[in-house]
């Protein structure tokens, strides 16, 4: 078995890079678009990046569209068309949410970055207590962590979360008819992506720790191996029998006896 010492940096060396490289990623593909997508002066992209990462704020939008057009649904700009990728079904439509996932909490955007940060923090205090030496459980979380950041950055800093991929979905339609077909889900990000592919992962490990742990317990059960009373406190015939002889001729059975008849029974 590797010593812990000897793991936890290499996946420290995993869990930061990871992070860094998903909200880098968010970021850069979020400014992107909105340089590409959005009503603007800017022909160059690397002059753009300066004015779209000095902006502080919906207030500050505001100040700089009315020279710009920069961003955002606050301000008034104007978005240029989507760009198909794969017509129907995948394409570039820049828009702006000002709450969670599917529009919920609208408005609330500044408070919900809140939300982001701490449980951003919390999975990072899950991580370091229980599985910073676990490979698999460290990309799973990085992935959900650096997600959290990603948005965390733009729900503070701009007051509204960046999106612009656009995807639709056969068949759901047929299932559900009040969802349209094809299924239009709502237009996403790569924060987006990572945090939900994070999770995906988290739900398949526990699933298969569940899976396993069954299947170590039946091996146990087969080899004679399970401890007794580790199914509860049945007691088998053998069992309650010998409880009556200790009892007969006791007036009264207290718990020290019970102990000890409890102990006797698993030196047996």
């Amino acid at each position: 078995m590797p010593d812990p010492g000897q793991t936890r940096p290499v996946l420290n060396r995993i869990l930061w890079p990871l992070v860094i490289v998903i909200v880098f990623a968010d970021q850069w593909s979020k400014a992107y678009f909105v340089w590409l997508l959005g009503s603007h002066q800017h022909e160059s992209f690397t002059a753009f990046l300066s004015e779209y990462f000095t902006l502080l704020s919906s207030e500050n939008m505001r100040a700089v569209s009315e020279t710009y057009g920069t961003l955002v649904s606050n301000s008034h700009a104007v978005f240029k068309p989507l760009i198909w990728v794969w017509e129907p079904w995948i394409a570039w439509n820049l828009t702006t949410n000002t709450g969670a996932a599917w529009s919920l909490f609208t408005g609330n955007s500044f408070y919900l970055s809140f939300v982001s940060l701490a449980m951003a923090l919390l999975l990072f205090y899950v991580w370091w207590r229980r599985f910073r030496t676990h490979l698999g459980m460290t990309w799973a979380l990085g992935a959900i962590i650096g997600g959290a950041l990603g948005n965390f950055i733009d729900r503070f800093r701009l007051r509204e979360v960046v999106d612009f991929i656009d995807v639709k979905i056969p068949w759901i339609g047929r299932l559900f008819p009040n969802l349209g077909d094809p299924y239009d889900f709502p237009i996403f990000n790569v924060a987006d992506s990572c945090a939900v592919c994070g999770t995906l992962a988290l739900a398949l490990y526990l699933v298969l720790a569940d899976l396993s742990s069954v299947r170590r317990r039946r091996r146990e059960q087969a080899a004679g191996r399970v401890k007794p009373f580790q199914e509860g406190l049945g007691l088998d015939e053998a069992a309650a029998k010998r409880l009556k002889e200790m009892t007969a001729n006791q007036p009264r059975f207290n718990g020290t006896d019970l102990t000890k008849f409890l102990n006797d029974g698993e030196e047996e």
